[in-house]
């Protein structure tokens, strides 16, 4: 057991520990699969209903120290991202009846994700280039059209629907040229990942997504001074700012043939639930579904990979900052089936296991989403293997004692130990030539 792993009784749990594992299975449980931090005595009285006794670390305990901009915090309690409405009061949680979909769909992975990967290197590279169009034409005053988008969106909906890992996948590719657009089209991603585990029909899905792509348009009509770190703005630039959201809005409108549906996704994507948000502060009940969604997705990305630096935050802690703004800043049970759709490990990610050895995850298994599909790439010494080798997680420690089992001890960045994942994973499983070149990268370190 980790070092840092403590066992503790539920009753003597206090504010600012982080649950990290849980005296029964997480998936019989509402708790969100990568542990929590404890907020207050309606955690406690929760989790005294499931469980006797958790385990914490201790590492991650919150005490007072310099936040990052994502946890930024006042007098108040939680204060709100950069640019939305510092008027509000922060702490309210405000819920709502739980998220109903009439007649949810239900999709079966029909491709595997090697077939869907070489099926959809095309289609995300045209994704890129209809939206540079649109971006462009707003730019230089000519005629907006859609066409290429709504195609592009069509193709994104089948790539997801057929296996949902594929496009996160090609997500982590980095086209540094496409780079003003890659936060819109991972955030769409993302909303399809999302809007397919809530069971939204396929002409909902297409809406959701050329929203999704779309609802930054706006930004064409800024100066390329307030694009540069949109985070640190403040008072009259950040006001300026929010004006992206009357600007995209506006772009949309104009567009006759653009369902008003795609164009509620612009206007409301920057609401928040507890009325935080801008440009009217409106609250969670008064925010279309797929705002919500597009909102949520957005916030995510910008989390994992923000506008003005590589450096975001892991995936599992952005899950984790996405549970502790519950009914807070999203509604909580979109919160949660986010979190179950995308899963704490995206595919792809770096991840190092308790037996040292480091993978890939490459899929995910719904009841049980601690325990992916991974591919050991590296030994427990850090030296690469000479072909992958998949492990189902959740199988092989059905199969052992629990000395035995093996997990994930921690979520890695983007090219730790020097190894390009995102070459690796576009070649295919059986590829040599990718460790070949692991093994050099490795040496030239």
């Amino acid at each position: 057991m980790s070092s840092s792993r403590l066992k503790i009784e539920v009753n003597a749990l206090k504010e600012g520990m982080f649950v990290s594992d849980l005296d029964c299975p997480w998936h019989q449980t509402p708790f969100p699969l990568q542990g929590f931090y404890i907020r207050n005595d309606d955690d406690l009285k929760a989790l005294s209903g499931y469980c006797k006794h958790v385990f914490v670390d201790v590492k991650r305990e919150k005490i007072k120290k310099a936040y990052t901009r994502h946890e930024r915090i006042d007098k108040q309690g939680l204060a709100p991202t950069p640019g939305e409405n510092a008027n509000a009061n922060k702490t309210n949680q405000l819920k709502l009846p739980s998220l109903a979909i009439k007649s949810p769909k239900h999709y079966e992975v029909s491709a595997s994700i090697n077939k869907e990967v070489s099926r959809a290197t095309k289609l995300h590279k045209h994704v890129y280039d209809a939206i540079d169009k649109v971006f462009s034409a707003v730019q230089n005053g000519g005629k907006v059209s859609l066409k290429e988008t709504e195609q592009v969106a069509e193709g994104m909906v089948e790539s997801v629907t057929r296996n949902p890992d594929a496009l996160v996948w090609l997500a982590k590719m980095n086209d540094e040229n496409a780079h003003s657009y890659r936060h819109s089209v991972n955030a769409s991603i993302w909303a399809l990942v999302f809007g397919r585990h809530l069971g939204l029909d396929k002409a909902m899905l297409k809406t959701l997504a050329i929203g999704v792509l779309l609802s930054h348009v706006g930004k064409t009509k800024l100066s390329s001074e307030l694009m540069v770190c949109p985070s640190t703005l403040e008072g009259e630039a950040l006001r300026v700012y929010q004006t992206y959201v009357h600007y995209s809005t506006e772009i949309l409108e104009s567009i006759k043939t653009l369902p008003k549906t795609v164009v509620s996704i612009a206007r409301f994507h920057r609401e928040r639930h507890n009325g935080t948000g801008f440009p009217k502060g409106i609250t969670g009940e008064k925010i279309p579904l797929l705002a919500k969604i597009a909102g949520l997705v957005d916030y995510y990305q910008e989390l994992i990979t923000p506008y003005e630096s590589a450096n975001g935050i892991s995936p599992l802690e952005a899950a984790s900052k996405l549970y502790e703004l519950r009914n807070i800043t999203f509604q909580q049970d979109l919160v949660e089936r986010f979190i179950e759709a995308v899963g704490v490990y995206p595919t792809g990610t770096l991840v190092e296991l308790n037996s040292h050895e480091v993978g890939i995850v490459t899929g995910h298994n719904l009841d049980r989403r601690l325990f992916p599909k991974v591919m050991i790439v590296l030994d427990a010494h850090k030296q690469p293997l000479k072909s992958g080798k998949v492990v189902d997680l959740k199988e092989r420690n059905r199969r052992e004692t629990e000395s035995n089992k093996l997990y994930i001890s921690d979520s890695l960045p983007k090219g730790a130990y020097n190894i390009d994942e995102t070459k690796y994973l576009l070649t295919g499983a059986k590829s040599r030539w990718s460790w070949k070149h692991i093994a050099g990268t490795l040496a030239a370190g």
